[in-house]
């Protein structure tokens, strides 16, 4: 942080009135955190959580209405635009609900601590197959705390298959990942539900006692059983076995594909920053949140608000970054407060204009890792 405003961030400290708990904080942290407190009043917060949860009831009957509609079909015209809705509606629940839930923001919440009621919604994690233990040790304490840390956030992490950062190793078959990562990106889904049991006993030494262990591993066993059971038992009631199978195929595909492209096309894209292994990021927590963060698709057009409403506020992903427990219906009417406080402090935000411009900036970005010209310990962003 430098220039003109140096003044500004000696403010002094200020609290987190968006949180249960004040937290003294100064500088770009402060003015962020108290620039959104004032526009997040209670009653707008109050009618952002409403908004969730009328939308939340319009995906639920959606996800319902297109299983009965795969079970029932009676040709091949009828199941495929079932199916075809079932993997919509899946991407939705994970990309607005659960993914709301499990970050405490379905719900206004008292404490930082899950709430039974946040924690109860966030179960419909369980629903589209994975589970929502390891979701919150995966997702909000390994990505959440440190995004695009080498090492840390398991996101960027593809092993050797990928070279998302430029402090990963690079090897030859890299050169050609911007063409072989997007049909890999149709496996995320069943990745996400088979890591779940892989490291189910290394993130069960994280629990309290051998009975709370026993605990987590019975519920990932029983609802992943529960989950196959019905997401094929039901089907194979009324259509043979390959169709079933073939049609389960498709939908974790499509879905998979979904869910890798958003995610990847809001951290792994041009402009972002990312942090060697074993080191911690240059800047201050908040500040990292907003240059390792990329936001798209802000504009007022018919697509643009279509996708906002189907992404769940995974395009305002500076804003999900900054203020997890911020319900994301109410991640736009903070989006100009954040720029505007940004660049207040001269710190660079990145906002795609369209999801379409975040792809391709994710493929070209894909594309500079695989080159063998790019040294191994230079950040291009």
């Amino acid at each position: 942080m430098m220039g003109a405003n140096s003044s500004r961030r000696a403010v002094a400290l200020v609290s987190i009135t968006t949180g249960p708990q004040p937290v003294l904080i100064g500088g770009f942290a402060g003015a962020l955190t108290r620039a959104v407190a004032q526009r997040l009043d209670p009653a707008t917060l109050r009618a952002a959580h409403r908004r969730l949860h009328v939308k939340a009831v319009i995906i639920a009957v959606w996800y319902l209405a297109s299983f009965a509609g795969v079970v029932l079909a009676s040709g091949w015209l009828e199941g495929l635009a079932a199916a075809a809705s079932l993997s919509l509606a899946f991407a939705a629940v994970g990309f607005n609900i659960q993914h709301d839930a499990n970050h405490n923001a379905f719900f206004a919440a008292s404490t930082k601590r899950l709430s039974r009621a946040n924690r109860i919604v966030g179960w419909s994690m369980f629903v589209v197959g994975a589970d929502a233990n390891r979701w919150l040790y995966r997702h909000n304490t390994l990505h959440h705390s440190s995004p695009n840390v080498v090492g840390i956030d398991s996101d960027i992490n593809l092993g050797p298959l990928a070279r998302f950062a430029p402090f990963q190793r690079r090897y030859f078959w890299h050169r050609y990942q911007h063409i072989y990562l997007w049909p890999l990106y149709c496996f995320t889904v069943l990745e996400i539900m088979f890591n779940d049991l892989a490291t189910l006993v290394g993130a069960s030494r994280h629990a309290r006692s051998s009975r709370s262990r026993l605990t987590d591993a019975s519920v990932a066993l029983l609802t992943k059983f529960g989950f196959v059971a019905v997401m094929f038992g039901l089907p194979l009631l009324t259509h043979p076995f390959w169709v079933v199978a073939v049609g389960a195929l498709a939908v974790m595909f499509a879905v998979g594909f979904l869910l890798g492209v958003v995610f990847q096309s809001a951290h792994v894209v041009e402009g972002a920053e990312f942090a060697a292994a074993g080191s911690r990021p240059p800047y201050q927590w908040h500040e990292w949140q907003v240059r390792s963060s990329l936001d798209f698709s802000h504009g007022s057009g018919p697509l643009s608000r279509l996708f906002r409403w189907y992404a769940g506020g995974l395009d305002h992903q500076t804003e999900h970054h900054l203020f997890p427990r911020v319900p994301h219906t109410a991640y736009p009417l903070i989006a100009p407060v954040i720029s505007a406080v940004c660049a207040d402090y001269d710190i660079p935000r990145h906002v795609q204009p369209s999801f379409r411009a975040a792809v391709a900036s994710h493929y070209r970005h894909i594309r500079a890792m695989g080159r063998p010209l790019l040294a191994p310990d230079t950040n291009p962003s």
